[in-house]
């Protein structure tokens, strides 16, 4: 191993990101052995290796120091994340399942306040939990969204989300806000 790869696995510059990442790995990597083996104990004996080498293959692949996330963030964004995605299913299921058809699709371009690309992405994957909304395209500065309905504006929600990722990352949106 080089000095410089020797340098950014150094556990000791940033102990709690690296930890914390670890097993945020790991839980990743047995969630996805545990849905693989549908609950097979006995797979568990496979299962064990691999996730442990898939872990250290991870962060030894990453060839960067791993991100720090704020833990108060990690639950704000955690409660919200469950919940937009509940009311999101039970929103496009009341519309379209109801005796009346209440949409309107078409499209909405919504300009971004985070700059940090990690929380662009995870906001773009994140924005198909809201009501209605679907991230069709991502452009610079602008995410191009699906919406059930026009007539309604996703962006109050839209702000919430970015908000609760920018806490997450603990970074300022582009205005400032946190």
């Amino acid at each position: 191993m080089s000095v410089t790869a020797a340098k950014r696995m150094d556990s000791t510059r940033y102990p709690i990101a690296t930890m914390a990442g670890i097993l945020i790995r790991l839980a990743v990597f047995a969630g996805l052995w545990g849905l693989i083996a549908q609950g097979s104990v006995d797979a568990w004996l496979v299962g064990l290796p691999a996730v442990a080498l898939a872990t250290l293959a991870s962060v030894r692949l990453s060839g960067r120091a791993l991100r720090r996330f704020s833990p108060a963030g990690l639950v704000a964004f955690f409660v919200l994340f469950v919940r937009e995605s509940f009311a999101g299913g039970l929103d496009v299921a009341r519309r379209t399942l109801g005796k009346q058809l209440r949409i309107q699709p078409g499209f909405r371009r919504f300009r971004l306040h985070l700059r940090d690309p990690a929380a662009r992405v995870l906001l773009v994957n994140c924005i198909s939990l809201l009501p209605g909304t679907l991230a069709a395209d991502l452009e610079n500065d602008h995410v191009e969204l699906h919406l059930l309905d026009i007539r309604e504006h996703p962006d109050p929600q839209l702000l919430r989300l970015e908000q609760a990722i920018a806490r997450l990352f603990g970074i300022p949106l582009e205005n400032g806000d946190v």
